[in-house]
């Protein structure tokens, strides 16, 4: 009982912050969307990968990327196989970002190693100082986002406008493919066991355990479990979203404990 009042408060908090982003967004900027619109479609009925970067992406040959419509995220410009898979599109969301953790060279690393790649980025970063010189730049995008509502159908992935998330980056992808025109998208290296991997001292990534997470103690796990629940019970209610809005979503990942999407085999998903 008291574990169902949690999750429905937590259910209303998202609800409320959803308010506030609204509001906020009312008085910002929106004339950075507006180029969003040449992607509307752009990959119509295509197949789209989404690549995450949990350590499970090891164990699948990569090479067979090649010339496929992928999308990855945060680090992954670090897999060996980067340069050479050229996803089209690259996302990052994540504050760590913008706040220093991660540097701000990563963009410039990304365009080294794959020039084409157009690179999304969170639209609230728009007009910090270190973001000065991608404002031109014919290869970068903004996204504004909300979180998706238990409540009420809120999901919306018109790019000129907010889109919905339920929750992370990979979420995030999943919402932008479909505006790119896609309504076959195939998730690998999506575990949803990160922070546990985490707190017994083991591979988080496919680059090895996250050195961000060197110093943390149980307090900040279980503050990270709080976001780790809310992600999952997200993924639940955006599988029951795109089921409704006819978009066939393939998990091709055997690892961890993501069952929200039907599971369909790597080489399988290749054809």
């Amino acid at each position: 009982m008291i574990n169902k009042a949690v999750i429905f408060f937590d259910d209303v908090l998202i609800d409320l912050s959803n308010l506030y982003l609204n509001f906020i967004f009312l008085f910002q900027r929106k004339g950075m969307l507006k180029k969003n619109k040449e992607l509307k479609n752009l990959y119509k009925n295509k197949k789209f990968f989404i690549i995450g970067n949990a350590p499970s992406i090891n164990n699948y040959n990569l090479d067979k990327l090649v010339n496929k419509n992928v999308i990855m995220v945060n680090r992954s410009y670090k897999h060996p196989l980067y340069k050479k898979i050229k996803p089209k599109f690259h996302i990052f969301i994540d504050p760590k970002l913008s706040n220093g953790t991660w540097p701000i060279s990563s963009i410039d690393e990304i365009h080294k190693l794959n020039p084409k790649c157009k690179i999304i980025l969170h639209a609230k970063w728009f007009n910090l100082p270190k973001f000065n010189r991608f404002k031109k730049n014919k290869n970068i995008y903004w996204i504004r986002r909300k979180i998706l509502s238990n409540f009420f159908d809120n999901f919306n992935f018109d790019m000129t406008k907010q889109i919905t998330v339920a929750g992370g980056v990979l979420e995030a992808a999943l919402t932008i493919a479909i505006y790119l025109g896609s309504r076959n998208l195939n998730i690998l290296g999506v575990e949803g066991n990160g922070i546990a991997h985490l707190m017994v001292n083991q591979n988080s990534h496919f680059f090895g355990k996250d050195k961000d997470y060197n110093s943390y103690k149980s307090e900040n796990f279980a503050n990270d479990m709080i976001s780790s629940s809310r992600s999952i019970r997200l993924w639940h209610s955006l599988a029951i979203v795109l089921k409704k809005k006819n978009v066939n979503v393939y998990n091709l990942s055997n690892e961890g404990i993501l069952d929200v999407f039907k599971y369909k085999k790597f080489k399988i998903a290749l054809k």
